[in-house]
């Protein structure tokens, strides 16, 4: 038997049962749900970190489904009341076919999962392939959060490295698969020196004046020539809006080594 009143926590849950043709099972989303436009009208019933319990089991769901350490506490609380929960903690990119290809069997439809995971991989593989034409990779900062510090995930950092571009904090980002094990100094970003940074604050507008001012700052090569860019907040969300945010990283760096020349 297939779970038939869904609540999805995880904003990125909704597009993937779309692609399955299993929207209509939804009965609840995060108020951070974006896409697809089909599950604008239906009802948000949490946010992201803290919701109301008695809401999000207004109309009776059979399946809760969450992600992350972030809503840990969300999901203990559903646990104390009974509910069935799918609670993913993804970290790589690999890690949202591994969704996929579950989320499929869950709902019945393991085919149209396999189809779609394959659709995915062909789109990632064809910009992996266009990027091996670049002359060189520039380096890369991403940027989580401010205070502390915090890099990208690891997923964000396999998509840095797939758009043709070199994560000066891969390292970091591969180890760290909770935010505490991603904090970084000025220091080493400075030491690291990279020529284009991205940023997306999770939940947070990226401030960029602050970002240009902070101390030491003007002596990094992406500061000094004004390749500081924000990111949608989608790029942390491990789902299909990801390949959206693939092509943006590819053709910023495609335009950065165009106007660099080669090395």
């Amino acid at each position: 038997m297939y779970p038939e009143r869904i609540v999805c926590l995880a904003a990125e849950i909704p597009e993937i049962l779309h692609a399955f043709g299993a929207l209509d099972r939804v009965v609840g989303i995060s108020a951070y749900t974006t896409r697809p436009s089909e599950a604008l009208s239906i009802p948000k019933v949490s946010g992201f970190k803290n919701g109301s319990i008695d809401r999000i089991l207004r109309d009776k769901p059979d399946l809760v489904i969450l992600t992350s350490g972030v809503q840990k506490d969300l999901a203990s609380e559903l646990a104390q009341r009974g509910v069935t929960l799918l609670h993913f903690n993804p970290h790589r990119l690999e890690d949202m076919f591994q969704t996929v290809l579950l989320l499929g069997n869950i709902v019945g439809e393991s085919k149209k999962a396999e189809q779609y995971c394959e659709s995915l991989r062909s789109e990632i593989e064809a910009i992996r392939e266009r990027a091996k034409e670049f002359p060189f990779r520039p380096r890369v900062y991403f940027e989580e959060w401010m205070d502390p510090v915090i890099v990208g995930t690891g997923w964000v950092s396999d998509l840095i490295e797939i758009a043709g571009g070199t994560d000066v904090f891969r390292d970091v980002a591969v180890q760290g698969r909770s935010a505490v094990k991603r904090v970084v100094s000025t220091q080493q970003i400075l030491e690291r020196d990279p020529e284009i940074v991205l940023a997306s604050w999770c939940g947070k507008p990226f401030e960029a004046e602050k970002f240009l001012a902070r101390e030491g700052f003007s002596a990094a090569r992406a500061v000094r020539e004004k390749r500081v860019f924000e990111i949608s907040s989608e790029v942390l969300q491990c789902g299909p809006m990801l390949m959206d945010q693939l092509r943006i990283m590819h053709d910023l760096f495609q335009t950065f080594i165009n106007a660099s020349g080669a090395r």
